[in-house]
């Protein structure tokens, strides 16, 4: 293991670490997550209430606040530690690296994007709306980051180092944090409509890529910025009919093509280690 993971899962030793108190920790985080984070969004549909994109939109990620608030109760009152623990070994928070990592995402993407269109030219088409996308996107720029910002904490973040735990060996700890974070993807409706394989290993995919990011950086902002601006390029610029969200995105691709997307994701992979990796990465 490098000294960058051994020092990053050792984080989870610096509080009350027993196996046990990781049971009441998961299901605190599971039922601020799932069960108060979504009272709103059940309130809204049950009222009758023509939402939308925007009003949907926020309802969902008032779960994910939920899901932070569970997560710092958690870390606080059952392990003892702070948040700034599940992020790097210094306690704070590296924006350089945050912001270094979506860029580099963003020009990946891009890339993507445009390879996909010149393959498939019917499938994107303009579905930009100049009443409704001013409003979607203030929500975008605000909500995403810290949704995004919230999933690492817990998936990359809590599971990863208490996964460390468990075993020293990297690749197994990467692999189970990536299950941990596919499971509750799969309720996702492009689950139904594409088959339960291929979209898993599309998730499995996307969470194997920032386990392994975390892991080999020892600190959690790579993966932050790296899923941040993937979730606002999608709701923003290019997202998919049928997506478990449907937004005001600029342009709107007729179908997912999960099988091009997960080509394109471990492509995109490769590079995105390539390039953020060409020298040793920075541990002040």
């Amino acid at each position: 293991m490098s000294p960058p993971a051994e020092r990053y899962l050792d984080l989870a030793r610096e509080g009350r670490n027993d196996w046990w108190r990781y049971v009441p920790g998961v299901l605190t985080i599971t039922f601020f997550w799932l069960v108060l984070g979504y009272i709103p969004y059940f309130l809204l549909v049950g009222s009758g209430v023509e939402s939308g994109p925007l009003l949907d939109f926020v309802a969902l990620n008032f779960s994910i606040f939920l899901m932070l608030a569970g997560l710092a109760v958690t870390v606080k009152f059952i392990h003892g530690r702070t948040l700034l623990s599940l992020v790097a070994p210094d306690a704070r928070v590296d924006w350089r690296r945050i912001g270094r990592s979506a860029l580099v995402w963003t020009v990946i993407a891009a890339v993507i994007v445009v390879a996909e269109h010149l393959l498939f030219p019917e499938r994107y088409y303009l579905s930009f709306n100049p009443e409704r996308f001013p409003p979607f996107l203030a929500a975008v720029l605000v909500l995403t980051p810290i949704q995004c910002a919230a999933e690492e904490l817990v998936f990359r973040g809590y599971a990863m180092q208490g996964f460390g735990l468990l075993t020293r060996r990297p690749a197994a700890i990467a692999a189970a944090s990536s299950l941990a974070f596919t499971l509750p993807h799969l309720l996702n409706p492009e689950v139904g409509d594409h088959g339960v394989l291929i979209m898993a290993a599309n998730y499995f995919a996307i969470g194997l890529l920032l386990a392994t990011v975390t892991l080999r950086d020892g600190r959690l902002e790579l993966a932050i910025g790296l899923h941040a601006v993937n979730n606002v390029l999608l709701a923003l610029v290019a997202n998919y009919e049928g997506s478990v969200l449907m937004t005001e995105s600029i342009f709107t691709a007729r179908e997912l093509d999960p099988v091009f997307s997960l080509v394109s994701l471990i492509a995109a992979a490769c590079i995105f280690h390539a390039w953020i990796f060409r020298r040793a990465p920075e541990n002040p």
